[in-house]
């Protein structure tokens, strides 16, 4: 069950709500951002395969530049 709780200010009730136990989805974070731009750079490199979340997500954790990424995917790097 997910307890929703109101954000208590020193003025009173913000009116914000918080969800309990809600975690951060990956396209509201800068993950979208750097899969976006990784995708670009493949599209740019001749590559069509689209790269799937569960290969860039630990690039993007343990927080390899794009340049790393590419270059372990296989796209020259530096065109």
């Amino acid at each position: 069950m997910i307890k929703k709780r109101t954000k208590e200010t020193p003025f009173g009730n913000s009116g914000c709500t918080i969800v309990a136990g809600a975690e951060p989805s990956l396209w509201n974070t800068g993950f979208s951002a750097f899969k976006r731009r990784i995708g670009e750079q493949l599209q740019l490199g001749g590559f069509d395969d689209a790269v799937d979340d569960e290969t860039l997500l630990p690039f993007y954790r343990m927080g390899e530049s794009e340049t790393y990424v590419l270059s372990a995917l296989g796209c020259p790097v530096g065109m």
